[in-house]
């Protein structure tokens, strides 16, 4: 008969533990607030809450880089709008106002559980020395709430810093002396290649870049009769 009645309160105390358990899931599911968090694009943020982008190995003309942040409902849809709000974070953003643009409002249209907030960077010669970051944050609407703490924030990090490549030693068989003003050039002038690579380009193709790179600083040289193209130090550029 014990044995019987310690069962019987085994099974009981089963029974309140999955009883407490289906609260907290219960609990836990239930969202009487609608949320909102931010995701950045898959290509430059990879699932985290930041993304880093260079204008180093694109030509001068291209001035701005949208990035495209997704605005995601925590929660049921609706059958109405709804009204999504960033903020920026001032202390946790170094790039100043004119270097970037971006809408604090953004539409969740109806039957729907993400919008896109375009935020554009844009280029500027202070980028050249240092990068900048602009971080956004969840602000609170009529219609929704800031999400998790993990995703409420996100944050934008962008240069224009030319660095020296580590194998300028080979290549300078080729294009000379190493400086910041001619390597910026160079790619300005490659139709789209950032890396010279001495182990997958040929002696031939390498030295078609030269004459092309020459060919080209002629040209900007002709244009800007009297003000020739100088290295950061003041010296002359040249490809011979």
């Amino acid at each position: 008969m014990k044995k019987l009645h310690s069962i019987i309160r085994t099974l009981l105390a089963f029974a309140v533990i999955a009883a407490a358990a289906s609260c907290t899931v219960d609990d836990f599911t239930y969202q009487d607030t609608a949320r909102v968090r931010l995701e950045g694009p898959e290509i430059y943020a990879a699932g985290t809450d930041s993304l880093t982008f260079s204008f180093v190995t694109y030509s001068a003309e291209t001035q701005q880089m949208v990035m495209d942040i997704s605005v995601l409902v925590m929660g049921p849809v609706a059958d109405h709008d709804r009204t999504a709000a960033v903020t920026v974070v001032g202390d946790k953003t170094s790039a100043t106002e004119d270097m970037y643009a971006l809408p604090l409002t953004v539409t969740i249209p109806a039957d729907s559980a993400r919008a896109t907030l375009p935020v554009t960077l844009k280029r500027s010669d202070a980028l050249q020395q240092k990068a900048v970051s602009l971080c956004i944050e969840v602000a609170p609407t009529e219609d929704f709430q800031p999400g998790v703490n993990e995703q409420k924030r996100f944050t934008l990090i962008w240069s224009d810093v030319l660095s020296k490549p580590k194998n300028w030693d080979k290549l300078e068989e080729f294009f000379g002396a190493y400086s910041n003003v001619k390597y910026r050039f160079m790619i300005e002038n490659s139709e789209g290649v950032s890396e010279f690579d001495t182990d997958k380009m040929t002696w031939a193709e390498l030295q078609s870049y030269k004459i092309r790179f020459q060919n080209a600083l002629n040209d900007y040289n002709n244009a800007h009769p009297g003000n020739p193209l100088r290295s950061e130090d003041g010296v002359l550029i040249s490809f011979n």
